[in-house]
């Protein structure tokens, strides 16, 4: 036992560690090791034998008004891509949280972390139009949950209506299709059957699905003269691994890009197994250019939970990114209802990347 203990203290030392030691060394690399380059987008390397390797370190601080404030390690990811052949493609991203916690009242809070695999498929493009995954994906329902990526987010935490409301990670088979048709765009995608399977922690572990799962989402958009407007219809059956009974999520998703703004909003409603109350909430973001790198950002959320009233939280926050590798956001939510993620009160991160 002592043996396992120190090889699973050793393998989240070294997941911690090497995005940390990839940020401080990419400029350097991409500068003078011969055939190691960046990535045009200013983020990420590119290595020999078209090997892709990022990464990012997030710092977050909570200052909710009736709870303590909390300063921590939020995660530390590593993301790879290689691409041996043109139509074939492998992706990997592993996540390390919970590293530690500064909390006032009670000081560093460490638990050694616990390492996740966010995403490990294999992709193949059939055609110029379909393209199919085997492995585990980030569930492709709604605009949020397919990002997930903290630095990439407008905001520090997510909307409510975006967690457990339906499984966030999809293992298996997923088809993904793309058409443009008289100046439509068409993106359709087809998943299952599992939820949270490929993972270090065991199934029985709270808040692991690890039951079956079938969905899709289908959306659709075009040009409106200088904007750009998409709407998606998604739609997922589920169930967890103890019972077997069958829930039910289905939503729509709106996305407009018009005058610098990025509006996005997303309405989930879930019907649980046992029937009942059901569970639903929306949201709609504006994302408001301010100057070049910096934008604000405005929020509405509705969220009601089977067991209790529901709680409408408003948003106002700030976006900077003014380099490609540094994010920081600043929010400040006002909540009806104290949620896990919708609270009155103030929140920051900073984020590195490379």
């Amino acid at each position: 036992m002592r043996i396992v203990m120190e090889l699973r203290r050793a393998c989240w030392s070294a997941v911690v560690a090497m995005p940390l030691a990839l940020v401080l060394a990419a400029p350097a690399a991409a500068d003078v090791v011969p055939g190691v380059t960046r990535d045009p987008s200013g983020v990420g390397l590119i290595l020999p034998g078209n090997l892709w390797l990022s990464g990012d370190v997030t710092l977050t601080l909570d200052v909710p008004e009736t709870q303590p404030t909390s300063f921590e390690l939020d995660d530390v990811s590593l993301l790879a891509r290689w691409e041996p052949f043109s139509r074939l493609a492998f992706f990997g991203e592993l996540r390390l949280e919970n590293l530690f916690e500064v909390a006032e009242h009670e000081g560093v809070l460490t638990s050694g972390g616990e390492v996740e695999i966010e995403r490990l498929y294999a992709e193949v493009l059939l055609t110029p139009e379909l393209s199919f995954r085997v492995g585990k994906v980030f569930t492709p329902f709604g605009l949020w949950n397919v990002i997930s990526r903290g630095p990439l987010t407008w905001t520090v935490e997510e909307p409510a209506v975006t967690e457990n409301v339906f499984p966030q990670r999809a293992t298996g088979l997923s088809l993904l299709y793309q058409k443009t048709w008289r100046g439509w765009s068409f993106d359709a995608t087809a998943y299952g059957p599992g939820q949270n399977q490929i993972q270090f922690r065991n199934a029985e572990d709270e808040g692991l699905d690890s039951g079956l799962l079938f969905g899709s989402r289908v959306s659709a958009g075009r040009d409106f003269g200088p904007a750009f407007a998409s709407l998606g219809l998604n739609a997922a059956g589920f169930t967890r691994r103890e019972t077997r009974k069958w829930s039910t999520a289905s939503g729509l998703d709106l996305a407009i890009f018009a005058g610098g703004h990025e509006v996005t909003g997303e309405l989930t409603y879930r019907v649980p197994a046992a029937g009942g109350r059901t569970e639903h909430g929306l949201y709609l973001q504006d994302a408001i250019p301010i100057v070049r790198t910096l934008y604000g950002v405005l929020r509405f959320e509705y969220f009601r939970r089977r067991g209790g009233p529901a709680a409408t939280g408003q948003l106002v926050g700030l976006f900077w990114r003014p380099v490609p590798n540094v994010v920081l956001k600043a929010d400040y939510i006002f909540a009806t209802r104290r949620l896990e993620n919708l609270e009155t009160g103030f929140q920051a991160s900073f984020s590195l990347l490379f």
